[in-house]
């Protein structure tokens, strides 16, 4: 794995929130504003849309935001057209004035990538809305891959092979890390492996013969209700069986309803094991015996012998553990270093050269010295 290209936005992207002329407020001036601006978004990546921008605060229009590192969180005097107005020190936009009152990456927000530091190689692709692209790809066309990402920047369940991933949308991992982060604990999609839908879907107790790529109902098909999902043109026995979810699910879905009702009879103190489950029904990266977490397969078996304690579970994504047994099944060679937890050792070694890798494998920083705090080249990794 080497060094990707830093990604680079080919589409206009709309910044700032959508303000209308209804909003500007009222001015005391004797002349006023003369016209408001039909477009209320801002061209620059450092600029946002106020309502008070010029003319004494009277006209709306785009103000350039605090810089990385800018100490922020009180008030400025901006000088305007006529007058000198009063306006909060706001970050620029992908920035957040965080610890130590300074701007700092705020990197759920895909504009935060126009702000990053020259150190740092790679950075996710945002679509024309500015928001982090669902599918994000790494490496070359021959032994790159591709990984579907949520609207907050992280990874998610779904990848493949750069050279097979033309198809690849991710639409039905976003589409479920979108309902889990509204709360819903009871999705039921099925994806692919590589983030798109399964052609049979069910979901809150209606079934349906979807699109891969989109998820929509396909054309000359009905909806049914979930006990008439055998009924479907698309339901095959021998792939779908006789029930919907899969065993791992089917665990999972137990123990919430468990938990459900010792929460309703007033026990709230009892400690419950989760099961995890990905997107397509499989067995989740780890899982919890005890005091310790382990990493799994897809089919359950742990990947010995990378665990952790409970205490640091948190930090554990078993992305080397489950890499190291991907490239063994595809007949393709992993010379990288795992942790014992079953992450990417950030700091590695080739041939006596020192380089780094982010969590996912790949190289973000060659030639480096001992010692080298590597996160400083990751995206999204330390405090900046």
């Amino acid at each position: 794995m080497k060094l990707s290209d830093t990604a680079v936005i080919s589409t206009p992207v709309l910044i700032g929130p959508i303000i209308s002329a209804q909003q500007v407020p009222n001015c005391a001036s004797t002349l006023g504003c003369f016209s408001f601006p039909a477009i209320t978004s801002c061209p620059n990546p450092d600029e946002f849309w106020s309502p008070t921008a010029v003319l004494g605060g009277c006209c709306p229009g785009c103000v350039r935001g605090l810089a990385l590192g800018t100490p922020c969180g009180t008030s400025t005097t901006t000088e305007a057209t006529t007058d000198a107005v009063e306006t909060p020190s706001i970050c620029a936009p992908g920035l957040v004035c965080g610890v130590g009152s300074v701007c700092r990456l705020n990197t759920g927000d895909c504009l935060a990538t126009h702000h990053v530091p020259d150190s740092i190689q790679w950075v996710p692709q945002c679509d024309s809305r500015g928001r982090y692209a669902p599918k994000q790809c790494r490496g070359d066309q021959i032994n790159g891959r591709c990984f579907c990402y949520s609207a907050e920047g992280k990874r998610i369940f779904g990848w493949s092979w750069r050279n097979r991933a033309q198809r690849m949308t991710c639409a039905c991992s976003r589409r479920r890390a979108d309902l889990e982060a509204e709360g819903r604990f009871d999705v039921t999609l099925h994806c692919t492996p590589d983030g798109n839908y399964e052609q049979l879907q069910c979901d809150q107790g209606v079934c349906w013969c979807a699109d891969s790529e989109t998820g929509t109902q396909t054309a000359g098909t009905r909806a049914v209700p979930g006990e008439l999902w055998s009924l479907l043109p698309c339901y095959n026995e021998t792939l779908h069986g006789v029930q919907y979810l899969r065993r791992c699910e089917s665990v999972a879905f137990s123990q919430i309803l468990q938990r459900k009702q010792f929460i309703i009879r007033g026990h709230r103190d009892v400690t419950f094991t989760d099961t995890l489950c990905e997107y397509d029904g499989s067995h989740g990266r780890y899982i919890i015996e005890g005091q310790e977490a382990a990493c799994t397969w897809h089919d359950g078996t742990k990947l010995n012998p990378y665990k952790t304690s409970l205490r640091t579970l948190s930090a554990m994504d078993c992305n080397c553990a489950r890499d190291e047994k991907l490239f063994m099944l595809a007949g393709r060679k992993m010379a990288l270093a795992c942790e014992g937890n079953g992450n990417y050792v950030p700091l590695q070694s080739r041939n006596g050269e020192l380089f780094c890798v982010d969590p996912d494998g790949y190289v973000v920083a060659e030639n480096v010295p001992e010692q080298t705090n590597c996160e400083q080249y990751i995206f999204g990794a330390g405090l900046m």
